[in-house]
């Protein structure tokens, strides 16, 4: 399971903090029962970031590919 980085311990506005959480919520969802290593949290966390219609395509794959 996905943790969101504390806002505090990065310079991240509240828009981004929140955009941020409703996608690692999404990738939580679809990602429920697979273990990942600190590396894979680490770049999906990252990838949370991105533009939301990104998150959503990969996680469609993901599914797909489930």
């Amino acid at each position: 399971m996905l943790k969101q980085p504390e806002r505090e311990s990065r310079n991240v506005n509240a828009l981004f903090y929140e955009m941020e959480g409703r996608q690692i919520q999404k990738m939580n969802k679809v990602l429920a029962d697979v273990e990942l290593t600190k590396a894979e949290e680490k770049i999906l966390i990252w990838l949370a970031g991105w533009e939301e219609s990104t998150v959503e395509h990969l996680l469609s794959v993901i599914e797909k590919a489930a």
